[in-house]
């Protein structure tokens, strides 16, 4: 049941931020997006989560384990999942170090 699930969502791409946080909305989840690490990092601290979906390159290659780190302090009950249109073997074995529950690939 994914009524009242709170996500917060976090991509650089403001096209992306626009278009899945819609798709999420009406299917029930309630969507705080944001673009950089420091919004979320504020985000993750002001408000309560029951899932983060992160891009994995937020600015700089990898930022989304950042965020995916500071979600786990703070919020160890949320689900962390890491989104990237490049995966890699290196990208997969530091989700697996960093806790993500799980990675989705956008094509």
């Amino acid at each position: 049941m994914t009524a009242g699930k709170r996500v917060l969502f976090v991509d650089d791409e403001p096209s992306i931020r626009v278009t899945l946080p819609a798709i999420l909305k009406r299917n029930g989840f309630d969507v705080t997006a944001v673009g950089t690490v420091a919004e979320a990092i504020a985000a993750i601290s002001q408000t309560q989560f029951d899932i983060l979906l992160s891009d994995l390159n937020i600015g700089e290659p990898g930022d989304g384990f950042t965020v995916v780190s500071a979600m786990r302090r703070v919020q160890p009950q949320a689900r962390s999942f890491i989104l990237t249109g490049y995966p890699d073997f290196e990208s997969a074995l530091r989700a697996i170090r960093n806790q993500v529950d799980d990675g989705l690939v956008r094509r």
